[in-house]
């Protein structure tokens, strides 16, 4: 016990020591928050955080790693952690930067350098124009169907958003295959069904959806950073009780960056998690019920997650189809925000929930 407490203290200290050096070099770039106008005009005290300084979570996602390089360098899930902590952050860089530039400027700049390309082998007129026609129609419907179930935003268009947080999530999947991970899914109480290849297609589900929850629920000053501190306890605790020490060490690894990271979140924040933080964070939450075969856990343990995505999901669902909103505001934490409710009120039940259900889910895993 007392190494993981060792672990939680040297992962916190390295994180704290290179936080303020990292938030001076945000201000520096001015890689900070730019005006959300829609989500401004239905929450207008929203606008005093313009400016904050955003992609906070590389400070996470580096301290991360160093610690689990050296209290970690021999375990062979690692290699498969560090790059997805890696690219994750890349991905979710890509997408805060297209998100502080803007779409439209970047649209632009692609589109007029790749168009000349598309153009040398397709042709704008005749048959050519035709078959290109055709064959995008596949991709068409794709990119609607995306478009309809994450609505309109600044930053990358969602079907482009999709596409990079598959190509994360086929790194584990494929390590896995090549390791023989176990394919059958344990429900509590009922045992465990062997899936074959289906586990997989399962488990990228999962990494997709909690990378996108995680960061649908980063909308307010220590909301992100406290549950995710509550769910990574969890999992060190369960992880520890079952005998998977390496995934516990992770767990309390993780928990003590975030710790450091909610220091300077607090309201006010001094900075903000965003995708480079989110997105690999909530694969490698999923990748630790993989390992430790409690992916039921997830509903409980990252209960809050959960809540959050659904809510923006049927957000948009019920105004493209029925034209009426569910909540004022989506995600849900926005709804009490509009109702009234001070931030920090809402940030602090929504820790008080994660607990509570975090502590549901510790006792479903551990059943």
């Amino acid at each position: 016990m007392i190494d993981y407490v060792l672990t939680i203290l040297a992962s916190f200290f390295l994180s704290f020591a290179i936080t303020l050096p990292f938030i001076n070099l945000l201000y520096k770039f001015n890689i900070r928050r730019i005006s959300k106008l829609d989500l401004e005009k239905l929450l207008p005290g929203r606008t005093i955080k313009m400016g904050t300084p955003v992609m906070g979570g590389a400070v996470i996602i580096f301290s991360t790693i160093v610690v689990s390089l050296f209290l970690l360098n021999d375990w062979n899930y690692l290699p498969m952690i560090i790059l997805v902590l890696i690219f994750g952050a890349i991905f979710g860089g890509i997408d805060e930067y297209v998100n502080t530039l803007g779409r439209t400027f970047l649209a632009l700049r692609i589109s007029q350098s790749t168009d000349k390309v598309v153009r040398s082998f397709f042709p704008t007129n005749g048959i050519f124009n035709h078959i290109k026609k055709t064959l995008l129609v596949p991709w068409k419907l794709f990119e609607e169907t995306l478009r309809i179930m994450g609505g309109e935003q600044r930053g990358l268009k969602n079907h482009y958003k999709f596409l990079m947080y598959l190509s994360v999530a086929i790194i584990p999947i494929i390590y896995m295959e090549a390791n023989s991970h176990v394919t059958s899914l344990y429900l509590p109480y009922l045992g465990s069904f062997e899936l074959g290849y289906f586990y997989y297609i399962f488990l990228a589900f999962l990494l997709f959806g909690f990378g996108t929850a995680l960061g649908i629920t980063d909308g307010m000053d220590g909301l992100s950073a406290g549950t995710h501190s509550v769910a990574f306890l969890c999992y060190g605790i369960l992880a520890s009780y079952l005998g998977y020490t390496e995934v516990a060490t992770l767990s309390f690894i993780l928990l003590g960056t975030e710790l450091a990271f909610l220091y300077f979140n607090i309201n006010p924040a001094r900075f903000e998690m965003s995708d480079v933080g989110t997105l690999p964070i909530g694969m490698v939450m999923v990748l630790i019920a993989s390992l430790i075969h409690r992916e039921a856990t997830l509903l409980l343990i990252g209960g809050v997650f959960v809540i959050e995505i659904l809510s923006s999901v049927s957000q948009q669902l019920a105004v493209r189809f029925f034209k009426k909103r569910l909540f004022l505001v989506a995600p849900i934490h926005h709804h009490f925000e509009k109702l009234g409710w001070p931030e920090t009120k809402v940030t602090m039940r929504f820790w008080i929930i994660s607990i509570i259900l975090g502590l549901l889910g510790l006792a479903l895993g551990l059943s």
